[in-house]
């Protein structure tokens, strides 16, 4: 590998590294938590969460878990800023689909139900090979 190649690796890895970081102060700050609060929350101390938010440490994957499940954080936009921050919960998303659902006509009431079903076994197909 070149060490312009090198370079640029390293450096779009940085660029991802700080903007995890970043987001991980914005979810502290949105949640309206100190870094003492928010470090005891998901367990790590509050120097190890200020060196993450100042961009001194690498974010883990452990410490993205802990953040997500913790604080109903959606893990894929900790790591790269894509969607929103925050899951929403099972309930709201069943309470839509079945608001949705009630608006079909018949007809389209029997196609989305043959396509979740499809979606289901698809789903399961992925996990067995996983």
């Amino acid at each position: 590998m070149s060490n312009n190649v090198k370079y640029i690796f390293v450096s779009c890895l940085r660029r991802e590294i700080v903007s995890a970081n970043a987001r991980i102060r914005e979810i502290r700050n949105t949640l309206g938590f100190t870094q003492q609060k928010f470090a005891e929350r998901i367990a790590i101390s509050i120097s190890y969460l200020a060196e993450i938010e100042y961009g001194n440490r690498v974010v883990t994957e452990r410490i993205i878990r802990l953040i997500s499940l913790e604080f109903n954080i959606d893990s894929c936009w900790i790591r790269t800023g894509d969607g929103t921050m925050f899951i929403e919960d099972v309930d709201a998303q069943i309470s839509k689909l079945i608001s949705a659902f009630k608006l079909l006509n018949y007809s389209f009431k029997e196609c989305a139900i043959s396509q979740v079903e499809s979606l289901v076994e698809l789903n399961n197909q992925i996990k067995s090979n996983q």
